[in-house]
């Protein structure tokens, strides 16, 4: 798990993929956040469990500053796996950022400084279909007595199975190399991919091979000449080179399988052949043993052998 949020992190931690995302999911493409008014945020927080202190970590968090909004922290967390918990780490994630700030405030000498909203994206790439919901109320149970004093929190949550074509063609980043492949591994539609220049084609590649335990798509790219990978690297070229080889080696299963049916149906002819053999010598030999018994004559049995009488008595060992 590890390798993963190392890897997902890499590609996403660039503010042109970071803010593809944000602006894919919350704001249905429109270039609301810009790659310009991001800047990197601590990802680390603390907390006390059990009498212990511990350290919980986001995968990627970035303030966006601009001229609308003075500021705000966005989060970035990459699921592989069904988590019915998952609310409760997002609202730890929250509230610990919220926490940050309270002290931050009270030491403050800046009275005009203020509080800024905290916003977590959940990006789920599993196979299998998400069955929990997305906020507190469906993670824990609540006597409807005090249910009106339980506040609800919400996670904003997306798989990668469930979004349409429509919002993938809202992204313009390398992520949109990744959602058009995990979208087609999850739901085992076809996999169309797109045909622009990726900018960062290692980082895209690296994520497919943790993610989705596929390597083919990295070894082709290595396979590609670093002239080539100057003038720029889709991954249509790369998939259409995969489906090159499984091709060919289609074609050559094809020579192999035919060569073995090949030998197969030499073999069952041999045996035929040999039954037949057997047949015959059987025949000969009965047909032999009356000729010599004198019930019939060499000429008779060469007929009902269907053979010439001189091969008749040749194969019969006989000399009259």
């Amino acid at each position: 798990m590890a390798e993963k949020d190392m890897t997902s992190k890499t590609l996403e931690s660039y503010n042109s993929v970071f803010a593809d995302i944000v602006n894919g999911f919350l704001f249905d493409g429109r270039k609301v956040v810009s790659e310009n008014d991001l800047t990197p945020a601590d990802t680390g927080s603390i907390y006390k469990a059990d009498g212990k202190i511990r350290s919980q970590e986001r995968d990627i968090s970035k303030f966006w500053n601009n001229l609308n909004i003075k500021i705000a922290l966005i989060g970035l967390e990459n699921q592989a796996y069904i988590d019915k918990y998952m609310i409760l780490r997002v609202l730890g994630y929250d509230g610990a950022d919220y926490r940050r700030q309270y002290s931050l405030l009270r030491e403050s000498k800046n009275k005009a400084q203020e509080c800024y909203p905290v916003i977590t994206l959940v990006l789920y790439f599993g196979k299998e279909d998400w069955s929990f919901g997305n906020d507190l109320y469906s993670c824990i149970k609540i006597p409807d007595e005090i249910k009106p004093f339980v506040s609800n929190y919400r996670m904003n949550f997306y798989s990668m199975k469930d979004i349409t074509q429509d919002r993938i063609e809202k992204f313009t980043s390398d992520f949109k190399n990744i959602a058009e492949f995990f979208h087609a591994l999850s739901t085992g539609t076809d996999y169309h991919p797109s045909d622009r220049k990726m900018d960062h084609p290692e980082e895209v590649l690296d994520m497919i091979e943790v993610f989705a335990e596929d390597s083919r798509f990295r070894d082709e790219y290595n396979s590609i000449s670093l002239v080539d990978r100057e003038d720029g690297v889709t991954m249509c070229d790369i998939y259409d080179k995969i489906m090159l080889r499984g091709e060919e080696k289609g074609v050559e299963k094809g020579i192999e399988k035919g060569i073995e049916k090949g030998i197969e149906k030499g073999i069952e002819k041999g045996i035929e052949k040999g039954r037949a053999e057997g047949r015959s010598e059987g025949i000969i030999k009965t047909l032999a043993d009356l000729v010599k018994k004198g019930l019939i004559t060499v000429v008779q049995a060469a007929e009902q052998a269907e053979m010439p009488v001189s091969e008749f008595k040749s194969k019969a060992g006989l000399t009259v």
